[in-house]
């Protein structure tokens, strides 16, 4: 398995029920280049990862997701590539995230009481940058979900959708996707978290 292949599971798991667009954006913004020049490349490994029985695809769109299987390949896979001392601070880094996602839930709610305010998630936006840059060291993976906020965040100025729309690349789904990208990368579960 070659680390496009690493990558684009990873990228499945990260957009779980997304279609292959969403896919193939999602390994062009972990691999900071044009993935949709590789959209057929990235659907021929997709394609394998489905005869194999490690994505599925379901409904009318085409969405896809990881199996048991895939998920255990991808466990393993980014098990072995952070491992000793990067793991000791991709940990570290999961351990100063905790407490600003915390406070970056207690922001949303707070934000959908009062939509005209971004400043406190622009203040946690720009919180996380340090540690995304302790992260991005590791892996190089890890570097593009401050820009993809900002960049939301300037958007949210005249559709506020972008602060936690699911269907934009808005501040809550790149922040979601950190997250989850953390955990498979860790190895650890949401529920696990206090």
């Amino acid at each position: 398995m070659t680390d496009l292949d690493l990558i684009t599971l990873l990228a499945v798991r990260l957009r779980s029920r997304g279609p292959l667009s969403a896919v193939t954006a999602t390994v062009g913004d972990l691999l900071d280049d044009a993935a949709p020049a590789r959209s057929r490349e990235i659907g021929a490994i997709v394609e394998r990862m489905i005869d194999r029985g490690q994505v599925r695809q379901r409904g009318d769109e085409h969405r896809l997701s990881l199996t048991p299987s895939g998920e255990a390949e991808l466990a393993a896979r980014l098990a072995a590539d952070i491992a000793g001392p990067d793991r000791a601070e991709a940990t570290t880094a999961y351990e100063a995230f905790l407490p600003v996602n915390r406070r970056f839930l207690v922001a949303c709610v707070s934000w959908q009481a009062n939509p005209d305010d971004v400043s406190v998630l622009a203040e946690l936006v720009n919180e996380l940058g340090p540690i995304v840059a302790a992260l991005s060291r590791i892996r190089y993976r890890f570097a593009s979900y401050p820009a993809r906020m900002a960049a939301a965040l300037s958007q949210a100025d005249d559709d506020r959708r972008w602060i936690d729309s699911p269907t934009l690349d808005s501040v809550h789904t790149a922040w979601f996707e950190l997250h989850e990208h953390l955990l498979a990368t860790l190895g650890r579960e949401r529920a696990d978290e206090r």
